[in-house]
């Protein structure tokens, strides 16, 4: 059905929701080749070991390397992921193989000394994971609102594992890894500190609510329920683990974290808690008061919760003092490698046996699915990195400098405010341009534009050092 600048506001907003409602999802296969695509971008970046000095030109080469495969690979080369995935690794061999062609030598006698090297204190690897669950989400939440955007890759209506569905997910992860707790932190338990800290995230979530409810922009009731959203469900996450933690004491959090969602999964699955969040009290999907039209994202933080557990334990391991050296950190992405095919079979065997995926009821499935993700993709990138390293020290170069402008790095330290920009980004484009009826190329024109103006942006803020940050 088409429609023209006469069509009526509520017909069109009915139009949209329509169209980003009701799916169910692609193969997690796909989905990780995706993810994998990513990490393609990291090692291309690395490879390039360029330091112009020029500031534009280092602002462009990052946007094309790091943002502008991943935006190919999510719309009009969606059918393409591996032939992009190839020709990102054939580009990074050709690079390596050119800088250290001279070196060869070199190479092969600095492998010993290597080993022995202090690793990256700033473990660049989990900077880039939390960098890039920010990226694929602002790329995601406006190009789904056009047709270029496969509709496979949208949020799953009840259960599947879509692209959008990976977002909150890696979002919670991220935090959880760098979090207080798995610093042992006493900021941990303190739950004064974390209702402070959590407070301006209750106040975005506000905003969202009358801001979308002002403009009468589309709304995916479904996803979170009529008033909840991304930003209660990270504001809950943060309170309600300072609340567990303050009883439980920091120690191990992993067997609370699988106590946590197996009770959670029993519910699900044995005492019609699926039913009441797919159909509601009134058992035909009706939302009455204020707990059942939101009965999604406040019971899925249940789920959110402990798969926030089970990264603070994650990055507790990760953040190993111990571990030091570059021989130290060799077979730590070893036991990665190992610990994430673990958790795919175990998604495999709690799909068949337990319960599909579910982002809208973060159910066990789903937690599995995202932490299987999740160290797929930080085993990759730990790899990727000792591989930058090795190049660096190979060339007796100093792979830190240059550094300072690099577009994961803004993104990284200025998460929130970023995430802010591409919502506001998001909400004007839609405001003004009618996203169901823009060809393919005006739409990818659009979302170029886009995502370039939300780089440039976040990186000038990162050189003048301005951020928003909450605790």
């Amino acid at each position: 059905m088409k429609t023209n600048m006469s069509t009526d506001q509520s017909s069109y907003k009915e139009l949209k929701e329509q169209f980003v409602s009701g799916h169910q999802g692609s193969s997690a296969v796909e989905i990780t080749l995706i993810y994998l695509g990513i990490v393609c971008c990291v090692l291309l970046h690395e490879a390039c070991n360029f330091k112009p000095r020029n500031q534009w030109y280092h602002m462009i080469i990052d946007f094309l390397v790091l943002v502008f495969p991943g935006l190919l690979s999510v719309t009009i080369l969606s059918e393409s992921k591996i032939v992009v995935i190839v020709f990102l690794l054939c580009v990074a061999a050709f690079l390596f193989i050119t800088n250290t062609s001279k070196e060869s030598k070199t190479y092969y006698q600095s492998t010993v000394p290597f080993l022995r090297q202090t690793f990256n204190k700033r473990l660049d690897f989990v900077s880039n994971f939390r960098a890039y669950a920010l990226i694929c989400t602002s790329i995601c939440i406006l190009a789904v609102d056009f047709k270029v955007f496969p509709r496979r890759f949208c949020k799953s209506e009840t259960f599947g594992t879509g692209l959008m569905d990976t977002g909150v997910g890696l979002f919670i992860v991220g935090n959880g890894i760098v979090s207080p707790e798995s610093r042992n932190s006493v900021r941990s338990t303190n739950l004064k500190s974390s209702i402070l800290s959590s407070f301006p995230l209750i106040v975005l979530g506000l905003g969202r609510v009358l801001s979308t409810k002002g403009v009468n922009y589309q709304e995916h009731v479904t996803e979170y329920g009529v008033h909840w959203n991304f930003f209660f469900t990270l504001s809950a996450v943060k309170v309600g683990s300072s609340l567990l933690l303050n009883l439980l004491g920091n120690r191990n959090l992993t067997g609370p974290g699988i106590l946590l969602i197996v009770v959670y999964q029993l519910f699900l699955t044995k005492f019609g808690l699926t039913e009441y969040l797919d159909l509601g009290a009134d058992g035909q999907g009706g939302r009455h008061g204020w707990f059942d039209s939101n009965r999604e994202g406040i019971v899925s933080c249940v789920g959110y919760l402990s798969l926030y557990f089970f990264a603070v334990e994650l990055g507790k391991h990760i953040f190993n003092k111990e571990r030091k050296t570059v021989e130290d950190w060799v077979p730590f992405a070893g036991v990665l490698f190992v610990l994430q095919a673990l958790l795919w079979v175990l998604m495999v065997w709690s799909e068949v046996h337990v319960q599909e995926v579910s982002r809208r009821f973060a159910n066990f499935a789903y937690v599995v699915w995202i932490m299987a993700l999740s160290v797929f993709e930080l085993t990759l990138l730990l790899i990727t990195e000792l591989f930058s390293s090795f190049q660096s020290f190979t060339l007796s170069k100093d792979k830190e400098e240059g550094d300072d402008m690099c577009l994961l790095s803004a993104v990284n330290y200025n998460g929130i405010l970023c995430f802010l920009l591409a919502n506001v980004f998001t909400g004007l484009v839609n405001m003004t341009v009618e996203t169901l009826q823009s060809s393919p190329s005006k739409s990818m024109a659009i979302l170029i534009i886009y995502m370039g103006s939300l780089s440039f942006v976040t990186t000038i803020l990162y050189k003048w050092k301005m951020r928003l940050k909450f605790w």
